[in-house]
This record gives C-alpha cells, sequence and structure tokens, in this order.
C-alpha cells in the first residue's frame, strides 16, 4: 500500500514544483483513500501535502501538515520519513524553530543509524537559515560539516552542493580569495569528472570581478550562462542574478 501511496505522493510533490497545486493535491487526495489506517502511508500524504502547500507559500498551512508526519512516521518506525518531517519542520519555521528541530532530528538519527543519509541535508538546510539571517559564520560552520560528510560518502554531485554553499558564504564574509581558490578547483573538478557547475561558476565570475579580474570574471560568467540561460526554472526564477551575470558576460 505504501509504495502505490508513494508512487502518488511523488507525482504529486513533481507537479508542485511545476506550480500546478491544484492536480498535486488531487493526487494526494487520492493517495490519502488508499492510505486507509496505514501510519506510514499516511505520513507519505502529510508530508507531500504539506510540500505542496510549502511550494504554494502557505507556510502555516504546512506546518501542521509536517508535525503530523513527524508523529505518524514514528510511530510506524519509518525512520528516514520522520527526518524528512523534521527537516521540512525546520525549513517553515524560524531560526530558534530550525536550530531545534535540526538538532531533534540529528538525535533521531543517533538512535536510528538507518536514516543517516539525512544529516548532510539538514546541515545545510540550517546553514541556509542562518545565511538568510545573516549570520554567516554559523551558516560556514555548517556548510563545512555538510562538505566533510559528503566527502566521506563519497558523493561527488553532492560534494559541488555542498561546496558551493561554502563558497557562497565565503564571498559573504568577504573572504574571496579563499571563496575563489575553492570556486577555482571545485570547477575544475567538475570538468575532470565530466559534469557542469554552473552556479560554482557564477560565484566564480563574482569573486573575480570583486578582486579586479575583469576577464576572468567574464569568462566564468559565460560559462555558467551557457547553462543556465538553458534552465527554465533558473531564468524564471532568478531574473536579478541572471541579469547580473549577463553583465559580467559583456
Amino acid at each position: 500500500m505504501a509504495d502505490s501511496v508513494s508512487d502518488l505522493a511523488g507525482r504529486a510533490r513533481k507537479l508542485g514544483l511545476a506550480g500546478d497545486f491544484v492536480s498535486g493535491h488531487a493526487l494526494i487526495d487520492q493517495a490519502g483513500r488508499l492510505a486507509g489506517d496505514d501510519p506510514e502511508a499516511r505520513a507519505i500524504c502529510a508530508l507531500e501535502r504539506g510540500r505542496l502547500h510549502n511550494s504554494a507559500g502557505e507556510r502555516e498551512r504546512a506546518q501542521p501538515l509536517f508535525g503530523e508526519a513527524w508523529r505518524l512516521a514514528r510511530q510506524a518506525g519509518a525512520h528516514a520519513l520522520a527526518v524528512d518531517a523534521a527537516h521540512m519542520l525546520a525549513i517553515v519555521g524560524t531560526l530558534d524553530g530550525a536550530v531545534e528541530w535540526t538538532a531533534t532530528a540529528l538525535a533521531y538519527i543517533g538512535e536510528h543509524p538507518e536514516a543517516g543519509p539525512w544529516r548532510a541535508p539538514l546541515l545545510n538546510n540550517l546553514g541556509w537559515s542562518y545565511f538568510d539571517a545573516g549570520r554567516f559564520a554559523d551558516a560556514l560552520a555548517r556548510f563545512e560539516q555538510a562538505v566533510d560528510l559528503r566527502r566521506s560518502s563519497g558523493e561527488k554531485r553532492e560534494q559541488r552542493i555542498a561546496r558551493y554553499a561554502v563558497i557562497r558564504t565565503l564571498r559573504a564574509l568577504g573572504r574571496l580569495e579563499e571563496a575563489r581558490r575553492l570556486a577555482e578547483e571545485t570547477a575544475a573538478a567538475a570538468v575532470a569528472e565530466g559534469a557542469q557547475a554552473p552556479y560554482v561558476l557564477e560565484e566564480l565570475a563574482e569573486c573575480r570581478a570583486l578582486l579586479g579580474d575583469l576577464d576572468g570574471a567574464r569568462d566564468s560568467a559565460r560559462q555558467s550562462l551557457a547553462v543556465l540561460e538553458q534552465d527554465q526554472a533558473f531564468v524564471g526564477g532568478e531574473p536579478v542574478r541572471l541579469a547580473r551575470l549577463r553583465r559580467l558576460a559583456r
């Protein structure tokens, strides 16, 4: 039963990310009828309905659903699902709430190691909560912890994502040379792996521009734009960053 519910919930999540919330909720309604009294299936429904509300900017409606998912998933012994719910509770609350829920989730992982892969995402999300609050030193500490976890797990793509957060925060702290060096290393590693790192290249362009290397900034911005101009989510959702990259690329 949970598998069928998961399939419907996964489709609902994709619809939510595409902005089709009505269709997403309709799928969760269908999943809810299948879930019956099964606590894991009900937790999945609550979690994904909460995500739909959160994606629609309705945090006040999302939060109790994430709380319900946290309760039901623990009742079902679905430990990774429980941590997923806790991580969403950290995202939708205040900074103090994010700190508290991250600590709760990490403690829960300590009791249930099978949910261990959630450690790095939890630290990453807490880092961005600190970043958004202007607490860059606190953000950097969490991002660096996330990098260490990703490195130990050997996840190359996730390492790049984690390093991007470190680079962005170093720039916010004014530590431009460190940010530039790490961005250059990360971009070069991506090339060696046959992968793309447009956000790292965006940061490299910004760092080079601030350090007075306008030719280098232009080159990095053009490389970043070659990928990001094809990304409709970025084009539609980040007009200021897109315009900035285009200026740097001239």
